[in-house]
């Protein structure tokens, strides 16, 4: 065998082992990003071309040619539309092309590989096949098919619009990365040439130099990558931010699939952690109010859907929303699911409202809590055709007790008359501190006669009640209480029973304090 032989099948072979080894690199930097798929791809086909050719090169028979012929072509083909792809994500301009656009691009590449495959039954591709001996080397040659010039014309018409759209990048005075740039345009237009001066017979003894220069072609575009930290520094940058996130982030596709989640969201939804990628929101395993939180929030993107877990104090509050991905021309590419941990701001808005509607010292409703539910009760009356009265109540000589026993003990005077009512009043009764010393009840339900009742069993137990002042001195409180109450089927009125309950306890003072007075009703 003529030494050019054995040179070319070593170079030929040595692509192959380069390009294995750079892919491999690429394949070890931590993180994944689009751009690395397409480079990992692009060198597998040159890798096939590669080791092809140097098997071919040293082929002795027209069948063995043919066989590792059809294995260059399974990697070949595919250089070009791969080169597009990685341009236009090179470029930002990945949104150029729908995704049935991009799958369109592998429809000759694919047709060439099955045509070079069954080309002896039919001949599109290679017409004849033969050997040449051409002074001391021997080498394959072939008669173009139509399908040859098909495939041949598709190339390099793909591969000069790759070319063009780095030139023209290269070119803007704003362009960055341009030595990066550049290195990508000298990849592509190092097999475009060599292959022009194969077909045109320019290459010493008619051999193909374009499995040779892929190398170069591999190693050009790996630095360029490399030199923009594309391949490590934008994988570890997403890395950092999504893992530092405070908020947990879901990656949903366009079909609501799962494709990615950060430390916060598997914190705060542990199932995340058995959650397969690629599950849809049914198949995460997560709550069920969790799920429907999502789906709700995929639906409306942007408005934020609140869902709850657990029961009693360790009830976990929660918050998420969607924002699509859009990509070109409108088109969602998937959405972020947001999730936040809300459980300390609904902690402490249930606190602010607690404060806005409790007195500060009895830790009851203060007045403006008790007119608000005092609408809803009277209303629900109403609608029950049920009975209601009120009480209206005060300390009897509070201001004595204040003078007396100083203020700590006016205030500790107010606090035993409210634990006193706590342990007879009912839930459903509305009890609050409406103003001083002056206490009201709303009774739902109850009527006139009842609500005296009510009102003395709450006087006669607070009389019996005894405290001690500041100093330890012992402290009796004593009560009156003015009651009103509203006819069967009538309406009931709080303005006008407060005015006749208010003159009711008018009443019991002036009769001599510590009774209760039903105010009539006309």
């Amino acid at each position: 065998m003529p030494l050019f032989t054995p040179t070319y099948i070593v170079l030929a072979a040595l692509s192959g082992v380069l390009n294995v080894l750079i892919a491999l690199y690429a394949l070890m930097v931590r993180g994944m990003v689009s751009i690395r798929q397409i480079y990992l791809l692009l060198c597998s086909s040159f890798i096939l071309y590669a080791f092809g050719a140097a098997f071919e090169k040293a082929s002795t028979s027209l069948e063995a040619v043919h066989f590792w012929t059809t294995v260059q072509y399974a990697g070949m083909p595919f250089a070009a539309p791969l080169t597009l792809l990685m341009v236009l994500e090179l470029l930002g301009k990945q949104d150029m092309l729908s995704r049935t656009g991009k799958l369109l691009l592998f429809v000759i590449p694919k047709l060439t590989f099955m045509l070079v495959a069954t080309n002896p039954y039919h001949h599109l591709f290679y017409r004849e096949l033969y050997f040449r001996q051409d002074g001391a080397v021997r080498s394959v040659d072939f008669v173009m098919g139509e399908w040859y010039v098909v495939h041949g014309s598709y190339t390099s018409g793909v591969l000069m619009l790759s070319f063009l759209l780095v030139l023209f990048r290269l070119l803007k005075p704003s362009a960055g990365f341009k030595a990066q740039l550049a290195a990508v345009a000298v990849g592509i237009a190092l097999p475009v040439s060599a292959s022009l001066a194969y077909l045109l017979g320019w290459s010493p003894y008619d051999i193909d130099p374009v499995p040779v220069v892929l190398c170069i072609t591999s190693g050009l575009y790996a630095w360029a990558f490399l030199r923009a930290d594309m391949l490590s520094i934008l994988p570890v940058a997403r890395d950092t931010i999504m893992e530092s996130m405070g908020e947990g982030v879901l990656v949903m596709d366009a079909d609501w699939r799962l494709l990615d989640s950060n430390r916060s969201a598997r914190q705060l939804l542990p199932e995340l952690d058995r959650a397969a990628i690629g599950g849809s929101i049914r198949e995460l395993g997560l709550p069920a109010e969790a799920s429907a939180a999502f789906h709700t929030a995929l639906e409306a993107p942007g408005k934020p859907v609140s869902f709850a877990r657990g029961t009693g104090d360790s009830t976990a509050h929660f918050e998420v929303y969607s924002a699509p991905v859009q990509r070109g021309s409108g088109r969602s590419g998937g959405h972020l699911l947001v999730l936040s941990d809300t459980t300390e701001r609904q902690k402490l808005q249930e606190q602010l409202q607690r404060m806005a509607s409790l007195d500060s010292l009895t830790g009851i409703l203060n007045r403006g809590a008790f007119l608000s539910g005092a609408a809803e009760s009277l209303a629900a009356c109403v609608r029950e055709k049920r009975p209601c009265s009120l009480l209206l109540f005060d300390l009897d000589h509070f201001k004595v007790i204040n003078d007396t026993y100083g203020h700590e003990t006016g205030d500790r005077a107010l606090l035993k008359m409210v634990e006193v009512c706590r342990q007879i009043i009912a839930p459903g009764m509305l009890f609050a501190r409406y103003g001083g010393e002056e206490f009201i009840l709303l009774l739902p339900g109850m009527d006139g006669a009842q609500a005296v009742q009510l009102a003395e069993t709450i006087r006669i137990a607070a009389e019996q009640a005894r405290f001690d002042s500041a100093d330890g001195r012992p402290v009796q409180i004593r009560a009156s209480f003015g009651a009103a109450d509203t006819a069967p089927g009538r309406v009931p009125d709080y303005q006008e029973m407060f005015r006749r309950a208010d003159h009711a306890l008018y009443q019991a003072k002036e009769a001599g304090r510590n009774r209760v007075i039903l105010a009539d009703r006309n």
